[in-house]
């Protein structure tokens, strides 16, 4: 049981971490001064009893004039057992 409900928690922290990447896309296309935010997620937003928090931040690329965003996430937050999961793109 404990490692099914682990997946779970797996599975949900992957799906967050890719709608914060989309979230940043969408930030940074509506104002390009955006550099990135805490992202808190209530949890009658995710449809659990559970909130989460992404940290989302944008930079220069290394060695590129491109951009670097990379989400953070932690779900549940504030349990013992959360999840974090990292993600990054390069636009």
């Amino acid at each position: 049981r404990r490692q099914v409900i682990r997946e779970q928690l797996r599975v949900q922290a992957e799906w967050l971490a890719e709608s914060a990447l989309e979230r940043a896309v969408e930030q940074r296309l509506k104002n390009p001064n955006y550099k990135g935010e805490v992202w808190e997620i209530r949890p009658e937003d995710l449809g659990t009893r559970y909130a989460a928090s992404a940290v989302i931040q944008l930079k220069p690329a290394e060695k590129t004039d491109r951009l670097s965003i990379e989400a953070r996430i932690r779900y549940p937050e504030d349990e013992t057992f959360s999840v974090t999961r990292t993600r990054k793109i390069i636009l």
